[in-house]
């Protein structure tokens, strides 16, 4: 019951769009106050149904919700034939619906979101965001919309970390495993 790291995940949200930021915060304030964001979590901690979907085709010449995110980091974000779920996807997907525009999903390796926002291809990255401060330098951060720790998992017979009070007992204990 210790936790190691904490992390708050946001969105990455282009810099020049401060009305998509302000947009999107009103969003995530919305979900998590109606319970769409619990339902949401549900579909992928509990036995709700995820959502699948399919992107829309990239094109400039309409206004659309072009989303950067690396799938693979399940249960944010998945995609299975072509389909893409996850928390962050479905929340783009509901998102680009209030909006009234379709959502893009342009998938790409997880070091590219960042980039991908703040050069102005994509408007949002929603990739499992952890907020920091190199990041934060280069695209505006939404609100935190989770809250993420890392944590020891044991066999309950296992005694090792018992009498460890702090996180950094129980790292000093794992570098004295790993020794």
């Amino acid at each position: 019951d210790i936790n190691l790291t904490e992390e708050e995940y946001a969105f990455g949200v282009d810099k020049t769009q401060p009305e998509l930021l302000e947009k999107t915060n009103a969003f995530i304030a919305e979900i998590m106050a109606d319970g769409t964001f619990d339902a949401i979590c549900n579909n992928y901690f509990g036995d709700g149904t995820p959502l699948q979907f399919s992107s829309a085709t990239l094109d400039t010449s309409k206004e659309q919700l072009v989303v950067a995110t690396s799938t693979g980091f399940e249960p944010f974000e998945m995609v299975e034939n072509g389909k893409y779920s996850g928390i962050d996807l479905e929340i783009a997907y509901y998102f680009a619906q209030e909006l009234g525009i379709e959502v893009v999903i342009q998938d790409m390796q997880f070091e590219a979101v960042v980039n991908a926002v703040q050069t102005g291809t994509c408007d949002i990255g929603m990739a499992g965001l952890s907020v920091t401060p190199a990041r934060a330098e280069v695209v505006t951060f939404t609100d935190s919309y989770y809250n993420a720790s890392q944590v020891v998992i044991c066999l309950d017979t296992d005694t090792t970390f018992d009498a460890c009070e702090t996180g950094d007992e129980v790292a000093k204990l794992l570098g004295e495993l790993d020794a």
